[in-house]
């Protein structure tokens, strides 16, 4: 049995109306490649591989070889869910988590002894693409573009999707394509959304959201929407989620699949989600 986590239900279900969503049986992976010199926020660290050993290095009986290697990462790495103790508020000098726990009770050397990333359940809901720059007549928004709740609702309405209580809402500003060729404006310049937008997303009830940029609110910000959805409402976001082919076939719901890594402690962990529509 899982315990609540902000605004996940628990324990995970799937109704017959999410069996629904499911209509032709196409799988989307939503993840993007972990590799060597891909782009990554300066409150984390870079990700590397290094070769541990190879084929001719362990051999059993003369036949068997078998190679590792040895992984250096952040847990906010690529795409990724964030946990619940990632963010706090410092109210009257002192931090407080979702809930106002204050964060210095809960976090150790060890780890966050609550909202670690290892409560997360699995996620299986409904989930929605917004392809805010599609709505627009763009292939991608302008640098900085503040989405604002008056763009997700004419999203919607050119979209004919409505956002329902519960669900996932995925962002697509398009920037996803600077991530490999433009990786310093992919990390400074990023669209996203304004902490009205924020609010007025939360408002509706939903269980989780994400996008296609490193930050999810646009670039710069004080980052006042992750106080609005993760600390004040518990809702966690997924970052640099691939919604390219999604997009591309205007795949607009779908059933959504998030598995966290068990982590214990942890203020996020890399995820692939996988979209059935």
């Amino acid at each position: 049995m899982y315990k609540s986590y902000g605004s996940l239900p628990a324990p995970p279900t799937l109704p017959p109306e999410m069996l629904s969503l499911v209509k032709r049986g196409k799988v989307y992976s939503l993840s993007c490649p972990i590799q060597a010199d891909m782009p990554y926020a300066t409150t984390t660290s870079p990700f590397s591989r290094r070769t541990h050993q190879r084929h001719d290095d362990f051999v059993v009986d003369g036949s068997f070889g078998e190679a590792t290697e040895i992984l250096t990462m952040s847990s906010h790495t690529g795409t990724h869910i964030e946990a619940i103790c990632h963010v706090s508020e410092r109210i009257n000098g002192q931090p407080l988590l979702y809930g106002d726990v204050p964060a210095g009770e809960a976090e150790s050397e060890m780890g966050f002894r609550q909202f670690g990333v290892e409560q997360c359940p699995p996620i299986l809901t409904r989930g929605i693409l917004l392809d805010v720059p599609r709505s627009k007549g763009l292939d991608v928004l302008p640098d900085s573009y503040g989405i604002t709740g008056d763009d997700i609702e004419a999203c919607c309405r050119a979209q004919a999707v409505e956002i329902r209580v519960g669900d996932c809402v995925l962002f697509r500003t398009g920037f996803y394509r600077y991530r490999d060729h433009a990786p310093h404006r992919f990390a400074t310049a990023g669209a996203g959304l304004i902490p009205t937008a924020c609010c007025r997303l939360a408002e509706k009830g939903i269980a989780l959201t994400g996008s296609d940029t490193m930050s999810y609110e646009r670039v710069p910000s004080l980052h006042l929407g992750h106080l609005e959805l993760i600390r004040l409402r518990g809702i966690s976001m997924i970052k640099q989620a691939n919604l390219e082919e999604l997009a591309a076939d205007q795949v607009y719901e779908f059933l959504l699949i998030v598995l966290p890594l068990p982590l214990v402690g942890a203020t996020a962990s890399p995820v692939n989600p996988i979209a059935i529509c």
